[in-house]
């Protein structure tokens, strides 16, 4: 057989270019206020291992090569978001990306609308950077190590490991009046002292600017990823023989965006386009056939996985109109055309297909402590040839966001997507997750979270399906600008119906420490 599992790379609705690991499971693309759409800001505490959540579902968190790493703290300035690079924006895991439409919280004082505990900025504990004329340089530095009790997912039996995550990375954003420039670059390598065979090193690398145009802005943004595709991902699909990849497979992603920013009177209009290409190496893989495993792979040459290269086209635009101050309409339009480069068979999945999505929603503050974003629309895929049908399904977002005090916040999603599958059986499925985070400022420099969350794929033209389930918690301790310590536990539990990946559970405990200047 020569293809094996599929990762969700469809980008759906995912426009804009940086991604953080969320605090709620998800991985989110974020857009945050600036003159422009590139422009971007750290994870926020909620989202990034240095503050108390290493990841809070631990199915997806290889395939960005330690997506914390893409954002690389330090993109805030004194008076808001630094006009930064735009880091690679693939879509590699499952969630409509809300805040890709709705701007986020800039950072500042408790009472400012959408700032959470988390997010809001901390002057006394935020590095400083390093300034070389109208540049600011900020490089990180990152350690982590803990405990995996299953690192291999559920097709064999569990396999528990020590890990050592190292990464490293740097920005170098300009603070100029008009305009801006920036670039970032990073390498993240994960070590398993008992299943080598996991290991894996990451790397990434970003430019990107903003031209102002009288009230208009062009932005634009050039990125590339090196980075992994690992066995125990959501979206596994098989029925009878199949193949599992039982090794971390490598993938990478060039990606190509250009965006325009104009205005009129309280209306604004954004049309984008991206354009990515998705290349894969070999990868080791087992035949598993009706819960046998009958052929193990795992030191062999591989399978050959470019049948599922693909360039993948995308465009549309974002309409917000503001009807009062803090509470926006919303409308998106958009389209993408995917296409696999190496004409794979009919019957693998690998199929040419256009898409189209339509969406709908509000931004509103209610008194500065409770956020309500929605969109609620419609996506269709249409799939070259009649080996499989074309595929359509409401989707839609909501994210509540409520401060009930200075010191805590609750947020509370739900989404519906329709995504790829990862194997050749099915071409996609719909996919439902409910979140549930609460954070707390214990003291200034000691902050909290726990968080929960549900997941349900059901996969097109079968009655296969996986359920995902987990919650976590952690706390953080910022010892100083240069230091921040952390400790997290998290577990996950995956029941499929099915499926050749199986059914397993998970629990990881992980000291984290960031070093920034």
């Amino acid at each position: 057989m020569t293809s094996g599992p599929r990762v969700a790379l469809q980008p759906n609705l995912n426009l804009l270019p940086h991604t953080c690991w969320g605090g709620d499971g998800e991985i989110m693309a974020k857009y945050v206020d600036g003159p422009w759409l590139g422009s971007i800001r750290p994870c926020s505490a909620g989202e990034h291992p240095a503050f108390g959540m290493r990841r809070a579902v631990g199915m997806r968190r290889a395939l960005v090569c330690r997506v914390s790493l893409l954002a690389l703290s330090g993109l805030w300035i004194a008076n808001g978001p630094a006009h930064a690079v735009t880091p690679l924006n693939t879509y590699l895991g499952p969630g409509l990306p809300l805040n890709d439409y709705f701007p986020d919280g800039i950072p500042g004082q408790a009472d400012e609308p959408g700032v959470t505990v988390l997010t809001r900025s901390r002057p006394e504990y935020d590095p400083l950077g390093i300034r070389v004329g109208s540049f600011m340089i900020r490089p990180t530095e990152d350690e982590e190590i803990g405990y995996n009790s299953n690192v291999v997912g559920g097709l064999v039996n569990p396999k528990a490991s020590s890990e050592l995550t190292s990464s490293a990375g740097v920005t170098v954003n300009s603070d100029w009046s008009r305009n801006n420039i920036g670039l970032s670059a990073g390498v993240t390598n994960d070590t398993y002292f008992d299943l080598p065979r996991f290991n894996q090193t990451g790397y990434n690398a970003s430019i990107g600017g903003g031209l102002n145009l009288g009230r208009d802005t062009l932005n634009g943004s050039i990125s590339y990823l090196n980075a992994y595709e690992n066995p125990y991902d959501i979206g596994a699909f098989g029925q009878g023989t199949q193949t599992q990849l039982s090794a971390p497979l490598n993938f990478t992603d060039t990606d190509f965006r250009v965006s325009y920013d104009t205005s009129f009177g309280r209306i604004t209009i954004t049309p984008n386009v991206d354009y990515q290409l998705f290349r894969f190496a070999s990868g080791d893989f087992l035949t598993y056939n009706d819960g046998i495993i009958t052929n193990n792979n795992i030191s062999g040459g591989g399978l050959n996985q470019r049948l599922r290269d693909r360039n993948v086209l995308q465009g549309g635009f974002i309409a917000r109109y503001e009807f009062s101050h803090g509470r926006d309409i919303l409308v998106v339009i958009n389209g993408n055309y995917d296409h696999y480069s190496n004409n794979p068979p009919a019957n693998i999945g690998a199929v040419d297909n256009t898409g189209a999505t339509a969406l709908a929603g509000i931004d509103y503050e209610v008194n500065g402590v409770i956020t309500v974003r929605a969109l609620v629309g419609y996506q269709q895929r249409f799939f070259n040839g009649n080996q499989y049908g074309n595929q359509g399904a409401p989707i839609g977002e909501a994210n509540v966001t409520w401060n009930p005090t200075g010191l805590t916040t609750l947020r509370l999603a739900y989404s519906r997507t329709i995504e790829d599958a990862t194997t050749d059986s099915v071409t996609g499925y719909t996919y439902d997750r409910f979140s549930g985070i609460v954070d707390h400022e214990l003291y200034r420099n000691i902050l909290l979270q726990g968080n929960v969350h549900v997941e349900k794929a059901n996969y097109q033209g079968s009655n296969a399906s996986q359920t995902n389930y987990g919650g976590g918690g952690g706390v953080t301790y910022l010892m100083n600008r240069n230091v921040q310590l952390s400790l997290s536990y998290d577990f996950t539990e995956q029941d499929s119906t099915g499926l050749g990946g199986g059914s397993f559970g998970r629990h990881e405990v992980f000291l984290h420490a960031k070093f920034g200047i």
